[in-house]
Order: C-alpha cells, then structure tokens, then sequence
C-alpha cells in the first residue's frame, strides 16, 4: 500500500499548479474483446489502440453494473447502486432521474474551475432537474436515454434494422427520438446516421471554448456506439457490426488528434471504457465479451446470455484505458481489480477537490502503475433489484445466486437459481467460469472473509447516506418538440 501511495503522490504533485484537461470516453455496450488492444484479432482501432500504447490498460477493471442507467450512476457519483437508489434503467416517460441528493463527478470539477460538458446518452433523468444542466455540467448535446428508446419514423435508414414508415407503430414508445443541445429538443427523429459527425464537432466546439476562456475542461463523452440499432456510415467490409466499431474508433481519432494539434496531449487525461458487456440478444449485431464467456450459464446453467445484464463476468468486465502522456508510464498493462467506481476518488486525489464526509463512497484512488495492489473485494450488485448475489474476492469470484438474459435465439436458460454453498470460480485458471471449484479447492477462509466484508456493506449502507430515486413514470413527461404532433415530429 505505501507503494501506491508513493506513485499516487507524484502523480499529485505534478498536477499541484495545473489542473489537467479529462476527457472520459464510454461506449455502449463494447465488450471486452471488441477493441485490439485486448483482441489481436482486431485490426481495426487504430486509435483505441494508440491510447493504450500511451499509457495504461487494465485488464481486470468492472463498470458499475452490467445496464446503463445504473452504471453511468455509479461512473459520475463513485457510489453503488445500494447507496444511490439507481437500480435499473429509467424509460421514455420516467418522471425521476439520478437523486438530487446526490453529487456527480461534473458538480465536483466544476467546483474547482472547471468548463464541463456531455456529448452523448445521459440516461439519468430528462425532465428539467434531472437534466445535465441541472447536475453540473454547462453544456450538453446528445440523447436523453438509449437509441433503441424511441422510434425514427421515416427519415433515417438505419442498417440492417427495419424501420417503420410511421412513428409509432410495432414500437416500444409512441415517440420519436430527440436530440437535445442544452434544454432544447433540436430535432426529432434524430438522423443517427450524421450523429457521429455532429458529435465529433461538438466535442471539439467545447474544447475549443474552454481553450479561448483559459479553463481546464471536463469532457464527458458517452457514446453512441455500439448500441443496437447500429448507426454509421457505410464501410466496405460487409460486417454491420464491424463499421460501427471503425467509427466509433475514428470518433476517438478526432477528439485526440484536436488535443495533438492544440498541444494539450501532455496536459489532458484522456480515459477510455464502456457501460457494460455486449449485448448478446441481438447476435450478429453485438460484440465480444471473449474470454469471458460465463460457460457455467451456457451448459450447466441451460442456456441464455452471459453478458449484459447479468453479473457474469461478460456482463461488467470491460474494456479501461488511460492515457496522459509525460505523467503516466506508456505501454502499461495492469491486471489489478479496479472499478469504474475509483475513478471519481482518482480524479479528487489529481485534480483537488473534496469528497463530502457525510456518505460513503465505493472506489479508491488510482495510481496508474504496474506494481499490483493488495487483494480487493468488489461488489456486483444485479439488474433491478440491487442485490449483491456476485462477490468478486482477488482471484476468486463468488455466486450466491445466477442468472441469464435471452440469448440470440430469444432463450432465457435456465433462470434465478439460488446457490448454498456458493458457487466458486477461480478467475486465474478459469477465465471462461467453466467449472466451479469442488469444496476441497476452496480457500478455507474465503466464505468467511466475504461475509464479513457483506455485512459491513450492509451496515455501511443502512447506516449511512442513501438516496432514493423514483421510477414513476406519467406520459406527459415525455420529450416532444411539437406537442400537437402525436410522434412529436419536428
């Protein structure tokens, strides 16, 4: 632990008299082996892949859950879902969002100085207190939730996904998809096939700005990609899938390359991950989470999906890269257990802000250094219902109960199954989760150790500060630019 401590010090002296830039990338639904850096099979990010070579890549880092809403909750608070009340996914006419009693990474930045934006999936709320301008940042451009949360009527031709001709119909929500800078709905259906573009010109219009009023900036980048229905521009090789992933990477190209020609490469964090695993249920129209297959679901489990949504390790184990050259050692790769809930104390230890005392939070700092830390202990609460049925413990990860999602076929295998005693993988041998160790492999003092560690969890969170969010929904809420327009149409 002193090492660390050591690393993070310098780390924090270098930063003492100038804040850096942070630019914090996230796809959606990236799985782990999508990107070459971690797939040498992938031959096609090039730019995904020169950020790793210009610092560090870790191998074992876990978003915050496995589904979006709760996992963008846990990125911006640096808080699990137990504390935060954000369990599951908030729709089309939710009427809540992210609770105002709590405090995202953008309050905190801006708090000491810094220009804050988004551009791309909120996902957190889109009535005007829960919209990002009401929760610290100064600019937004981008969609309020998912691009499959919404219907595009006849002015988008999305590939390989049928469109209907009106909004509406044989759709999940009777509205079509907005697109918002600021407060304001500036076009409905969005065009996703030119929202890459847009997204990336905006992107460099912030910066840019916050260069001309001399502030560091914050940058929150949550992507588009690779959300199904998959939008891009044509590519010649014949994989859907594949072009998507190729703009995404040409996407990251622009934001760094603006940081190259403006001599900020030195000064500016550029981080780089996803909300959670690939999303098997739309086949061939979803990446990898290879090697992280959850086999166990697969044959003893009886079938489903073992990625998103679920607390396999396909499901949270993604792709983390951080980059910032002249600071961080180049061509790192780090197998520590981290989280996408450490990056909130990371940024407080580089940047100087202040964390409250009156609540917990989940992460710790890190010290962008190969040297391993001690064993660590995170939590993988499930979809929904924000019970801690998964325990990852060191090497070992632990199930108190599994479960699936439809797999590409539409098959949900077996479903919730409860296990006593837990079911026991060891992550160092078994990367798949194949075969569980039998009772006479099991570390005599591990069931104990995590029981322990449950309970404080437990006690933490019931004596300590929790929010509440609230999952009502009501029509009237929904996000329309033209009100006597029954698809909103604008």
């Amino acid at each position: 632990m002193l090492l660390l401590l050591s690393a993070l010090t310098l780390l924090h002296k270098h930063v003492s008299s100038s804040r850096p830039n942070i630019v914090l990338i996230m796809a959606d639904d990236l799985g782990w082996g999508d990107i070459a850096p971690n797939n040498p099979d992938i031959k096609y990010t090039p730019n995904i892949a020169e950020l790793a070579a210009q610092g560090i890549r870790y191998t074992d880092y876990h978003s915050a859950a496995s589904v979006c809403t709760p996992s963008r909750a846990g990125l911006l608070t640096g808080r699990l879902a137990q504390r935060t009340g954000v369990i599951k996914n908030f729709v089309v006419d939710s009427t809540g969002g992210l609770p105002l009693t709590e405090h995202t990474m953008a309050d905190y930045l801006k708090s000491v100085g810094y220009k804050t934006g988004i551009i791309g999936k909120w996902h957190l709320g889109h009535t005007q207190k829960f919209h990002p301008l009401s929760r610290g940042f100064d600019y937004y451009f981008g969609l309020p939730y998912s691009n499959d949360m919404g219907c595009l009527g006849n002015t988008t031709d999305i590939y390989n996904i049928k469109v209907d001709p009106l909004c509406g119909k044989n759709r999940l929500w009777n509205v079509s998809l907005p697109l918002y800078e600021n407060r304001k709905i500036i076009e409905q259906p969005v065009d996703l096939i030119t929202l890459t573009q847009r997204y990336a010109q905006k992107a460099q219009q912030f910066m840019s700005a916050a260069i001309e009023e001399r502030k560091p900036f914050f940058l929150y980048i949550p992507m588009t990609h690779v959300h199904v229905p998959l939008s891009f521009f044509k590519r010649n090789t014949g994989n859907n899938f594949v072009d998507t992933v190729i703009e995404m990477d040409e996407y990251v190209g622009k934001v760094t390359n603006f940081l190259k020609q403006n001599n900020l490469v030195d000064n500016t964090i550029v981080m780089f991950t996803s909300d959670n695993g690939p999303w098997e249920y739309k086949c061939d129209l979803a990446g990898t989470s290879s090697p992280y297959l959850g086999k166990w679901q697969k044959t003893v489990g009886k079938g489903g999906s073992s990625s998103k949504m679920t607390t396999w390790e396909g499901g949270h184990r993604v792709p983390f890269i951080v980059s910032w050259p002249g600071t961080i050692p180049t061509g790192q790769v780090s197998g520590d257990l981290v989280s996408a809930l450490d990056i909130l104390p990371t940024l407080a230890k580089l940047t100087n802000f202040t964390l409250p005392n009156d609540r917990e939070f989940d992460g710790i700092p890190l010290p962008f250094v190969v040297p391993p830390q001690e064993t660590r202990t995170i939590f993988h609460p499930d979809y929904e219902f924000s019970e801690v049925w998964a325990v990852r413990h060191g090497r070992y990860k632990v199930y108190y109960a599994t479960y699936p999602d439809h797999d590409c076929e539409n098959k949900f295998g077996t479903g919730f199954l409860y296990h006593n005693p837990a079911l026991v993988f060891d992550l160092e041998t078994d990367l798949a989760e194949s075969t569980p160790l039998n009772w006479q492999e099991v570390p005599e003092s591990l069931y104990k150790e995590i029981e322990v560690l449950k309970k404080r969890l437990r006690d933490s969170v019931s004596k300590g500060f929790t929010s509440t969010a609230s999952y009502d929904t009501d029509k009237s809420v929904v996000p329309c630019c033209n009100r006597d327009n029954p698809y909103c149409y604008c």
